[in-house]
């Protein structure tokens, strides 16, 4: 861990300009939102050891191996609300669990399967060695992985759906984004158009949706928090899903940057 958050900030001393790209972003984002005050230095330190952090938990989740890293997330991780995972199960219909790069997102999936529920993810792989690596360890863990690139990731979800397994998707890759132009909302005070994938998956099969964040608890600790975003006043209802999913993300990330 160490190691990593050295090789970021060499990264960040060699590339000055990105660095000031996040904390940019940051300062626009948080300024008067955040009990208050505005960003800090001891913020934008946080925030950039989290992103440290972000890399170091995928380098663990490709190179450390299935059973080193079996009883690591079954020590570190615990589930928080777990009553609406195995009620949400037990309609029968699946479940679209929808995630963010919100803390250690990378441990998700791997927490779940080795718990013994039924995962299927997208998965984009950046080379064809960490692809083989991955799909080995999902082989062991009962994770199912489905490759981006072949194609098909709607009718494929639906089918993992309708066998009654968790489907994980997530809602801030918004490169992949369909955005529709007749609903906007406000999100970290912008106005933005709205992608309708998790609303669409939900038509098709009817699989309750859920939000499934990972916080860093600090000390290599985590929770996984379940929520039904529907049952709170910020998120829009009249919008949908998707808005209810986005403003329950940006609440998380307003708490804990």
């Amino acid at each position: 861990r160490l190691y990593m958050r050295m090789l970021g900030q060499a990264y960040f001393n060699g590339k000055p300009e990105e660095k000031q790209l996040c904390l940019r972003s940051l300062k626009m984002v948080l300024d008067n939102r955040r009990s208050g005050r505005g960003c800090d230095a001891d913020l934008e330190k946080r925030v950039l050891r989290g992103i440290f952090d972000h890399y170091f938990e995928k380098m663990l989740t490709a190179y450390w191996g299935f059973g080193k890293m079996r009883n690591f997330l079954l020590k570190q991780v615990r589930l928080s609300h777990t009553d609406l995972l195995e009620r949400s199960l037990e309609e029968g219909r699946g479940v679209i669990l929808s995630t963010a790069h919100f803390g250690a997102v990378e441990f998700l999936p791997a927490a779940l399967s080795f718990r013994g529920y039924p995962v299927t993810m997208v998965v984009n792989f950046q080379t064809p060695r960490l692809k083989r690596t991955l799909e080995g360890l999902a082989r062991q863990a009962n994770l199912e992985l489905l490759d981006a690139q072949d194609g098909g990731v709607i009718a494929k979800a639906c089918r993992c759906l309708r066998e009654g397994r968790i489907f994980i998707t997530e809602l801030d890759e918004m490169k992949l984004w369909k955005p529709t132009a007749c609903k906007m909302m406000n999100f970290f005070g912008q106005r933005v158009p709205l992608d309708r994938g998790v609303e669409l998956l939900h038509r098709r099969t009817g699989a309750p949706i859920l939000l499934g964040l990972m916080e860093r608890l600090g000390g290599l600790r985590y929770q996984l928090v379940f929520e039904q975003p529907q049952e709170h006043l910020a998120a829009p209802t009249r919008l949908g899903p998707d808005a209810q999913l986005l403003k329950r993300l940006e609440h998380y990330i307003y708490d804990a940057p």
